[in-house]
């Protein structure tokens, strides 16, 4: 039983309330703990250090306590550090812990991982006008574009919501205004109007003739949308994957091909092929509820990614990656396959470390230390499946190494895939507070959007690791934390 004047402190022992201010404490004296100065400081004319809380470990012999200190070392030695090992867990960590380390998974139920909904109960009354400059100036840097600069991307979005008066063209508007709203002011009840607005015209729309410029407008809406859902990872299901599935569809359906030569729909194009990579890698790990998740229509076809900028070397082989994963070693019986297997690995491994990385960062929007990182991230996680097929611990803990003092230097990465991959490498607490700081620095700007669900992904990682006797299975361990979101996360 914990005495009335301790409470818990979750990782650092024991808070105690004083009972008297540091000034008579240090004297020894009887303290009235008057506010907001004793009276025996008062008398004496001494500066009253006030009351507070300390953090002590409670006596060994005290029985009223939970917890108590038992010292490891000699009396001689008591100035050391002990051993004691602490850790700040939740009911959610352990049930996590038992899930991952049962024998048998059917015996637990995986988790769910909870994310709070960020509500604004303001009634706003902007006008459109002022939502439309908002977007203009500072909402499309936001956009999670990848290759491209997103301020050019939204002026394109913006020509393309003004370029008629069809219900296409008003459901980009709203949209648009919906996503406006969603960074101006959080989730409210506008940026939720705007949204419905935007999806009355997309079904009023959909019952009409389309053509091409109608399709380019469908893909547009549909993205803004998807963006719409992903800001603040606090939407209440997986609605974003339902417009990536719906762009590519209108894409492959309408056969746009002849429209490839066009540079603004090429970036619309590159945009949808980059939310459907990293779609793809979610849906690798996710084990999670999918009546909400569609079924994706085929790949782009491959004129949208040959004509993108080298950038896009980067996604073409996380793509592959995402392919090769499907095939764990541990699945793969006749040592010829494995064999196969290997090899494939091994030229996939060349290919990433010999990214052209200065040359794609001249001709996108990326600096060069954000594409290292992709290709740091990417030959980790590749190795990190791969089990003893690539097993290379030595030069993969050097490239973790690396990526952790290119975090140290960045004054933001709005990028979530590397940021996540390598953060789940993190094993000290250093590391970890490298990762949390830069999250940190990165939500500080306006062309951050939530990373929410990426630090409560990475927090229970951590824990599992801490928690765990052992090395996880990497592959189980990603797929159950990931799984256990409520909604499938997005890394884009």
């Amino acid at each position: 039983m914990i005495s009335p004047t301790a409470v818990r402190c979750q990782g650092f022992g024991t808070a105690t309330a004083n009972r008297s201010c540091g000034t008579c404490r240090d004297r020894r004296i009887l303290c009235d703990r008057a506010v907001p100065t004793c009276t025996q400081c008062s008398r004496s004319k001494r500066h009253c250090k006030g009351y507070g809380i300390r953090l002590s470990w409670p006596n060994t012999r005290d029985t009223r306590r939970a917890m108590v200190a038992k010292p490891v070392f000699p009396r001689a030695k008591r100035n050391y550090w002990s051993d004691i090992h602490l850790l700040a867990v939740s009911p959610w960590d352990i049930e996590m812990h038992y899930y991952l380390t049962s024998s048998v998974r059917k015996e637990y139920a995986r988790p769910i991982l909870h994310m709070p909904l960020l509500w604004n109960p303001l009634d706003l009354k902007d006008a459109d006008k002022d939502l439309f400059q908002y977007f203009q100036l500072t909402a499309s840097q936001s956009l999670t574009t990848f290759g491209h600069d997103p301020t050019k991307v939204g002026n394109i979005l913006i020509r393309v919501a003004v370029g008629g008066n069809t219900p296409s063209s008003k459901a980009v508007l709203k949209s648009l205004l919906a996503l406006s709203s969603l960074h101006r002011y959080g989730v409210q009840a506008q940026a939720v109007e705007l949204k419905i607005s935007a999806l009355t015209a997309l079904a009023a729309a959909s019952e009409t003739d389309i053509g091409a410029k109608e399709a380019i407008q469908h893909v547009a809406a549909g993205l803004l949308l998807c963006s719409f859902e992903i800001h603040q990872s606090s939407c209440t299901s997986s609605q974003w994957t339902w417009y990536v599935c719906g762009v590519k569809g209108v894409i492959h359906n309408l056969s746009l091909k002849k429209y490839w030569q066009d540079s603004e729909f090429t970036t619309l194009a590159d945009w949808v092929y980059y939310q459907d990579v990293l779609a793809r890698f979610s849906l690798r790990h996710w084990y999670g509820e999918t009546t909400e998740i569609p079924e994706s229509p085929p790949e782009l076809c491959a004129e949208a990614i040959l004509r993108a900028p080298s950038t896009f070397a980067i996604l073409r082989l996380l793509s592959e990656v995402c392919d090769t994963v499907s095939l764990r070693p541990r699945e793969i019986a006749s040592a010829d396959e494995f064999g196969d297997y290997r090899g494939f690995l091994q030229v996939l491994d060349w290919r990433i470390r010999n990214m052209p990385i200065s040359a794609a960062a001249d001709e996108g929007s990326e600096t060069a230390a954000v594409l290292e990182l992709y290709q740091l991230a990417l030959l980790v996680y590749l190795h990190r499946l791969s089990g003893k097929a690539l097993d290379e611990p030595v030069k993969t803990q050097q490239r973790v190494d690396k990526a952790f003092n290119l975090f140290s230097q960045m004054d933001s990465c709005q990028r979530q895939f590397p940021v996540f991959i390598l953060g789940c490498e993190a094993r000290t607490d250093e590391q970890r507070a490298v990762i949390l700081n830069l999250i940190a620095r990165t939500e500080k700007s306006v062309s951050s959007r939530s990373f929410l669900y990426v630090r409560l992904l990475l927090q229970a990682i951590w824990t599992q690791d801490d928690l765990a006797d052992k090395e996880l299975h990497y592959w189980d361990k990603l797929s159950s934390i990931i799984s256990c979101a409520s909604i499938l996360p997005t890394f884009v």
